[in-house]
């Protein structure tokens, strides 16, 4: 028998990774820190000890199976990015089945059960009921989705609770996603974990993958987990009911049980009878209880919870921790929708929801199609709402609405059934781009200098519709005032925005690059952050990828900044990045995208976005020019420019500021074939960007940007 104690200050310190989790639950380690970390946590979990001590010593123990259960209103908060990813509700019914069998012990495979565990086996009197009010006391089905990008594998794990949430005290929260990443660990291979009562209200709950949930759908198809038969989340529920895993979280650890036997540390699979009997934490005959549900052993072999165990449950729904004691209340259970006689579901109005998910990116006079996606409820009419686009239709399921204009549109969808009616506004949904022709001609040059020619020409796109996006900001700059920045630090992760340029006419050029400074900071080396640069020739529609960094090899600063960072002006640690650019995207309306997806790191900074090219009009040969050099760049006093003929020509060498104005301008009527080399006195020029430009025969051959700075 194991020892049992008043205060779980003593031994819940003891706890070890274990290697062998196969499970990915971090209950253990969320409590460790909470412990060491939260002292209302380690008060309030500490006051519940001894409350539960009381409670069993009492023998205020289990309900008798013939007793009403406690009751347990319940929201699946079903956070994903389409596809499979969101799960029908005939596999959260099917879970909720699944609990309100095995809690109670009434599932078919009891019958598995060792014969020497039988005896310790109890049942738990408790149902889980599916909510039918929300907080407001609004028609629920108990089901919310939200479409986000949290859903896979976020860098805090706790960030999707912050999409949706119910209060605590009066529902159990259920958080879906399609995948986990764990803080500190790589990868995302976490299943799920439960908050222990006691903590802060708005994370207490159950964070658990979508395809753990219930024995059908995506659960029987979850080859690479296997099947839990439902029980993963049993597992975790008894975490949020205040249990350990039977292991104690350490070899030979203490669950705070009398009656599971000592185990050595977690098993997995599905064990044959005896396993390590006569262990070496002074275990039995018997071996150790691989059928609990608090072992890592797999759904077909888990199907009991020891009668101390169902104490402990049992003393904490009775406590006053996390409000678990209000939630079977005969008042929250009428706010609920979940009192006695239960009715599920109920006749409620759809949630409007519309296809595609997100943000929608098209060209003017282009037509895009709508799919009512409504959920959770029924409806004997629909409404649309364009804001004056025109449409196919106003009430059918399917509608094509034609944007004839540049802009940002916002689209509406009522749902009406029976006298209810329910209003979704989606924001910021559709964003039109200019499908003309470009009068944008190289080269191009964009400091950001000029903030409504960043509101007017680019275009930023809020995927996630968060609080960071693109920004044109005064705080730091590479050259001039400004650039353009996403405040990255502290984001919930991962999150994607977009920034894509005006169109560009590169029909008639040849050997274009795009260069651009970039300042960057990882918060720890494990930072996943990623920038990708792609090109679009047919006004978005398709976009090719040609530039991709992500993590350290993002980062422009060598050592993690943990801090909000904001970088010195012109420091050596903007980067210029340089991209050459296949032809075969170019056209009359090219267009660039900057797209940025969070990954724990610091802000991200952009400035001096440079696009040049060689002309290709009226030259029959440009492949004159064999080299071409242009150093130091930034120039303070003096600038070089080398450069290589593969033939005796004549060539015009041109410098001009920003606005078109020329500050030297000469034509070399025998330049030599092989090396050339022309200093430019710089010394008097006024500190700024200025270009550098060489023509044959009237066309641009080479075209550079360089910056003028003070000595």
């Amino acid at each position: 028998m194991k020892r049992i104690i008043l205060l779980i200050a003593c031994n819940l310190f003891l706890l070890e990774i274990n290697a062998q989790n196969q499970h990915g639950c971090i209950a253990d380690e969320h409590h460790k820190k909470q412990m060491q970390n939260d002292p209302e946590f380690k008060k309030n979990q500490e006051a519940l000890e001894i409350f539960t001590q009381e409670f069993i010593k009492n023998g205020s123990v289990a309900k008798s199976p013939a007793a009403a259960p406690y009751i347990i209103p319940v929201v699946f908060h079903v956070i994903h990015t389409g596809g499979s990813g969101n799960i029908s509700d005939a596999q959260i019914i099917d879970q909720i089945q699944i609990l309100n069998k095995e809690f109670p012990r009434q599932q078919a495979d009891t019958v598995l059960t060792p014969a020497a565990f039988k005896s310790a086996a109890a049942s738990f009197s408790v149902e889980f009921r599916l909510a039918t009010k929300d907080p407001n006391g609004n028609c629920t089905n108990g089901i919310n989705r939200i479409y986000n990008s949290l859903a896979n594998c976020s860098v805090d794990e706790d960030d999707p609770k912050s999409l949706s949430y119910w209060p605590s005290n009066k529902y159990l929260n259920i958080w879906l996603v399609q995948s986990m990443h764990y803080a500190g660990q790589t990868g995302c291979a976490g299943g799920g974990y439960a908050t222990f009562p006691g903590g802060a209200a708005t994370l207490d709950g159950i964070n658990i993958r979508g395809d753990l949930i219930s024995n059908i759908g995506t659960a029987a198809t979850n080859s690479s987990w296997g099947n839990f038969k439902g029980r993963y989340l049993i597992h975790e529920l008894g975490h949020w009911f205040n249990l350990r895993h039977i292991w104690g979280d350490a070899n030979c650890g203490n669950d705070l049980v009398a009656d599971t036997p000592p185990h050595v540390n977690s098993n997995s699979g599905c064990p044959a009878f005896p396993r390590n009997p006569n262990n070496s934490c002074g275990g039995g005959p018997n071996g150790e209880m691989y059928t609990d549900y608090m072992d890592y052993t797999n759904g077909p072999c888990l199907n009991m919870f020891t009668a101390g165990q169902v104490a402990r449950m049992t003393a904490c729904i009775n406590g006053a921790a996390s409000g678990r004691n209000n939630l079977w209340s005969a008042s929250n259970l009428l706010a609920t929708g979940t009192a006695d006689t239960y009715v599920y579901p109920v006749l409620c109005t759809a949630v409007p929801e519309v296809l595609p998910f997100g943000a929608i990116v098209a060209c003017a006079g282009d037509s895009v199609k709508f799919t009512d996606y409504s959920y959770g409820g029924n409806s004997s009419s629909r409404t649309w709402n364009f804001f004056g686009s025109p449409s196919s239709s106003l009430t059918d399921s399917i509608v094509k609405v034609k944007y004839n204009f540049p802009g940002v549109y916002n689209i509406a969808l009522t749902k009406t059934y029976l006298s209810s009616s329910k209003t979704t506004t989606f924001n910021n949904k559709v964003y039109v781009l200019d499908s003309a022709t470009s009068t944008h001609t190289m080269p191009y040059s964009e400091s950001f200098e000029n903030a409504a020619t960043f509101v007017n020409e680019w275009t930023a796109i809020n995927k996630n519709y968060d609080v960071p996006d693109w920004q044109n900001v005064s705080s730091t700059f590479y050259t001039g005032a400004n650039c353009v920045s996403i405040a990255n630090h502290n984001s919930m992760a991962p999150s994607t925005d977009d920034l894509i340029s005006p169109a560009f006419d590169l029909s008639a050029t040849a050997s274009n690059t795009l260069t651009f400074r970039l300042h960057f900071a990882t918060r720890a080396t494990t930072n996943s952050d990623k920038l990708d640069v792609s090109v679009s020739n047919n006004c978005g529609l398709t976009w090719f990828s040609i530039y991709s960094k992500t993590g350290t090899t993002l980062r422009t600063v060598t050592s993690n900044i943990n801090g909000a960072n904001v970088p010195t002006p012109a420091s050596t640690e903007w980067r210029e990045e340089k991209i050459n650019i296949d032809d075969t995207h170019l056209s009359t309306k090219t267009r660039f995208r900057f797209s940025f997806t969070s990954g724990g790191g610091n802000n991200i900074f952009i400035d001096d976005i440079n696009i040049n090219g060689i002309s290709t009009v009226g030259i029959k040969e440009i492949s004159v020019l064999a080299s071409v050099k242009l150093f130091p760049n930034p120039a303070n006093d003096v600038l070089n420019l080398n450069y290589t003929l593969k033939n005796k020509t004549a060539v015009q060498i041109e410098m001009t500021d920003v606005l078109g104005r020329i500050h030297y301008s000469q034509t070399i009527e025998n330049s030599n074939e092989g090396e050339n080399k022309i200093t430019f006195n710089t010394y008097n020029l006024t500190n700024g960007v200025y270009f550098i430009r060489m023509k044959q025969n009237g066309a641009v051959i080479y075209s550079s940007k360089f910056i003028k700075q003070g000595s």
